[in-house]
């Protein structure tokens, strides 16, 4: 019986890394200033899934083979970045929209040499400090440009990244790494997932599918809030997994948002 379950299991993480490995795709042909603006968004969350790949490779865990993702993840992620800030100034006038997508690259730019080299406990903390910087320039670059419910992209990909936040923070304390703040910080998160999650519930351009997801997006956080209480030590592939599965839903959410928004 042990066996049975033991290859069982083993099926599952397989099918589980071939389904949630991290993966950075470009920037689709005649793209709309919707898919621009999604795409922007997903330069925000897939940083902090670079960041949780670096950790991963850290703690020398082969779960969604992080070295490879990186390697690939790492060249598109630069040359996606680079088409977005172009899009974006070539596009809004506003002056402190352009200078956040300058200062952001020169994060990106400083972030991408240490996420080529070998991971260790300072560059981690050094890229989670980096990428708390870039999140919000990166919005304040395209914010000029949300308009006609953009916005609602925005606050779902908060929701894809409190998960990721917690999970990072989580790895890097079974790492070895201090952090002095982390029952403060995680509980704000919690706090701001359920703010977000109850505002994009209220959403008019919800149906029964979006509304669906949305409640299996607030069971799947559970598993964070019980796991941020527990004095039971998680696994690392089970973490990442998880943070992975939250992204998932979140992102199907947005698909049935996209069809909405209408944007040339």
């Amino acid at each position: 019986m042990k066996s049975i379950v033991t290859r069982v299991v083993t099926t599952m993480l397989l099918f589980t890394v071939l389904v949630f490995a991290l993966k950075v795709e470009p920037i689709p042909k005649g793209a709309t200033l919707t898919d621009y603006f999604n795409t922007n968004c997903l330069q925000m969350t897939q940083s902090q899934q670079m960041l949780k790949a670096y950790i991963m490779k850290g703690l020398h865990s082969n779960f969604d083979d992080p070295a490879g993702s990186l390697k690939k993840a790492i060249p598109v992620y630069d040359k996606r970045f680079e088409n977005i800030k172009n899009y974006f100034q070539s596009r809004v006038k506003d002056k402190n929209a352009i200078k956040a997508f300058n200062k952001a690259e020169k994060i990106w730019k400083k972030s991408k040499k240490i996420l080529e080299s070998k991971p260790t406990k300072k560059g981690a903390l050094k890229l989670k400090k980096n990428f708390s910087k870039m999140i919000p320039l990166l919005l304040q670059g395209s914010k000029p440009a949300a308009k006609g419910g953009l916005e609602l992209l925005s606050l779902t990909g908060k929701l894809c990244r409190g998960p990721m936040k917690i999970t990072i923070d989580y790895l890097l304390r079974i790492w070895g790494v201090n952090l002095p703040d982390y029952e403060a910080d995680v509980s704000s998160i919690i706090d701001n997932f359920h703010v977000h999650l109850e505002e994009l519930k209220k959403n008019p351009m919800n149906d029964v599918k979006t509304l669906t997801l949305l409640k299996k997006a607030e069971r799947g956080f559970k598993f964070f809030e019980v796991m941020y209480k527990s004095k039971t030590t998680f696994v690392p592939n089970l973490l990442s997994r998880k943070a992975d599965d939250n992204f998932k839903i979140i992102r199907a959410i947005k698909a049935e948002y996209k069809k909405q928004l209408k944007h040339k």
